[in-house]
């Protein structure tokens, strides 16, 4: 764990998308014309969100965390995880997300609610919407026309979730998310 916050520097726990895979959906969407968004996610930084904690109060309260979903991961199973098509945040013909969504998973939701739930117990203000597995891949509609949705499915691979991760933000690197700390599942069985 690494010490001395930085002010403004945000943690959120996630699990990352393989490098392979997040390149893989990086080439599908990218294949489509029409989609002009003003930012495009690095794929490196593709991941799911279980819980955005912001600026922890004290290095204390998120080595506590850390330690908390260490020990409550650990017999959670490798799972595996299937990727839906492309969705949208916002208004419909001028989205602010382009996103990938998942399948519905029991082993997603089962960790998602275990971290989140720790990470309220430590102290963190965590969002209260429901839990929307989704990988974001682009901001802030840019173009003049309206957006459409592309209809067509995209062959996205699923993939194999073995690890949650601790996050720390980088705003002004690309890209920006990196690991704070790994919390390994339970790899003897993959469901």
């Amino acid at each position: 764990m690494q010490r001395g916050l930085i002010m403004g520097i945000h943690y959120f726990l996630a699990i990352r998308i393989p490098e392979h895979q997040a390149n893989d959906i990086h080439q599908q969407i990218q294949q489509h014309s029409g989609l002009h968004f003003k930012r495009w996610v690095h794929p490196l930084d593709y991941h799911i969100t279980l819980a955005f904690l912001g600026e922890p109060v004290s290095d204390r309260q998120l080595a506590q965390l850390s330690g908390d979903v260490a020990e409550a991961l650990k017999e959670d199973p490798v799972f595996q995880l299937e990727i839906g098509g492309l969705q949208t945040f916002g208004p419909a013909n001028s989205p602010r997300i382009l996103w990938v969504g998942t399948k519905p998973s029991r082993y997603l939701d089962e960790v998602r609610k275990k971290v989140y739930t720790l990470a309220g117990k430590s102290g963190f203000a965590l969002d209260p919407k429901p839990f929307h597995p989704h990988i974001t891949v682009a901001r802030k509609w840019d173009s003049k026309t309206e957006f459409d949705l592309p209809d067509q499915t995209l062959p996205f691979q699923p993939f194999r979730a073995a690890a949650a991760e601790l996050l720390k933000t980088n705003p002004d690197q690309t890209p920006k998310y990196e690991t704070i700390q790994t919390y390994p599942l339970r790899s003897e069985e993959t469901l």
